[in-house]
């Protein structure tokens, strides 16, 4: 695509139209993101060792890190060279891409040696179960490893769809998916490598390091609206201000994410191995319902972002309105499909008569959860899109941290294994009401907003 034709998108092409455009491809990363980890759940599985299944709930707040990193780096350097674009500033879209290039290079660098000296005392403390910590640890090592992988595809992909560029990261990523499919079974099963849980971390990383070299191909392209010549290497310090500005809440959010799911692994094991792995597949359905809304969110972000520097309020009122209505539609029906038909979706992941059973019910709490999901989503992107860092701040610490992790840990020990099926939903329906509070002085700014 053409660079008038990436603003056209963003300045004149119909809001419902330019939603549908930036969103669809969102979501469908998001979708493939999701399904990673749905599909190393989906082979473990088929080992028929609960202690591996286990073993992938207990790595998962650990192996998200590397995506909380990028998406951090990735949304922060998106959100401002959105707002660059609107301005036509093209020096300073240039320094905040060499910058985020830059400093992606150098966090993969400290993860790599964080994960070489501190990733066996971090397993243990989710998990007591030495099956379970052994099998965590052969899988998380690979990911770790060459988590440069995972943390500049993230960054690439938010930067490009900033851009308008939206279908190549797409194309990119959902290709890894299919890539990641093909490699699972050749790697973990005996008529291939065997390497069991360890091969399905192997394929996962090796899907997504075309995925991200692929990227940085696109974004070397002289066609690209934004650019990074090859060996460029530098850091700006108005850049990373506005980097860090959004991105660090992205990232405290993304990363309390890993936290709270620590939390639930940790709560979980209470009620002994057989729970976590319910628990952590019925979890993966939790994922596979804000698929959607994540990826509605982070289509709608950098359209808000444009209009938001370039003062076009009413652009940025109705794009606002039409992806909050849709987000809550869409809830209420993933909400209807977990409430009455709870075990079609554990059945895909397992055959365990057990495991169904227990992770059913956990399934029917997140039926009452998803419906206000896309509500706490839009208000967090507009404070992102509009910079509003301390706001951003604010909600990215709120659903995760401030409520999720304090009831995860107190309703199970006061409630039995039924505090485990409520804390999502109290969780999510107080952070929703509490961020819709805080956008109020949000919408004043845009209706007292000039041309």
């Amino acid at each position: 695509m053409e660079k008038n034709q990436k603003l056209y998108v963003l300045k004149e092409m119909p809001v419902h139209r330019a939603l549908i455009y930036l969103s669809i491809p969102s979501i469908l990363t998001s979708l493939v993101n999701t399904l990673h980890n749905i599909i190393d759940t989906m082979f473990i599985a088929q080992l028929q060792d609960n202690a591996m299944i286990a073993a992938t709930t207990v790595a998962l707040p650990i192996a998200v890190l590397s995506q909380a990193v990028g998406d951090g780096i990735g949304v922060g350097s998106g959100s401002y060279v959105g707002r660059l674009l609107g301005a036509r500033d093209e020096r300073k879209i240039e320094q905040t891409v060499e910058s985020s290039i830059t400093l992606t290079f150098l966090v993969s660098i400290v993860a790599l040696l964080l994960s070489l000296t501190i990733l066996k005392p971090a397993i243990s403390l989710y998990t007591d179960d030495p099956d379970v910590a052994y099998h965590t640890y052969n899988y998380l090592k690979v990911l770790m490893t060459l988590s440069f992988f995972t943390i500049s595809k993230q960054v690439l992909a938010n930067m490009l769809r900033a851009s308008g560029d939206v279908k190549f990261p797409m194309y990119t990523i959902v290709g890894s998916i299919f890539l990641n499919i093909l490699l699972n079974p050749i790697f973990m099963f005996d008529f291939g490598f065997g390497l069991k849980i360890q091969g399905a971390a192997i394929a996962t990383i090796l899907a997504e390091a075309i995925a991200a070299l692929l990227m940085f191909y696109r974004i070397t392209r002289s066609s690209c609206l934004i650019r990074w010549r090859f060996g460029h290497f530098s850091l700006t310090m108005n850049s990373l201000k506005e980097i860090f500005n959004v991105g660090i809440p992205v990232f405290i959010r993304n990363g309390l994410s890993s936290m709270s799911y620590g939390f639930f692994a940790k709560s979980a094991g209470l009620f002994g191995t057989e729970f976590v792995a319910a628990s952590g597949i019925a979890r993966k359905g939790e994922y596979f319902a804000r698929f959607v809304i994540m990826g509605m969110a982070q289509g709608y972000q950098p359209f808000a972002a444009y209009n938001y520097g370039a003062c076009n309020k009413k652009r940025l009122m109705s794009s606002m309105k039409m992806a909050m209505g849709f987000g809550v539609v869409y809830g209420l029906a993933m909400g209807s499909f977990f409430l009455f038909f709870p075990h079609v979706f554990m059945s895909l992941l397992t055959s365990d008569v057990n495991l169904i059973e227990m992770g059913k019910y956990i399934l029917v709490g997140y039926a009452f959860a998803v419906p206000v999901v896309a509500i706490y989503q839009i208000c967090a992107s507009n404070f992102q899109a509009m910079g509003k860092g301390k706001l951003s701040f604010f909600s990215s610490v709120l659903r995760q941290g401030i409520v999720y992790c304090p009831l995860v840990s107190i309703l199970p020990r006061l409630f039995g294994v039924t505090g485990m099926y409520i804390v999502q939903p109290i969780a999510d329906w107080m952070s929703a009401m509490i961020v819709v509070l805080l956008s109020k002085s949000i919408l004043q700014e845009i209706r007292s907003m000039e041309a």
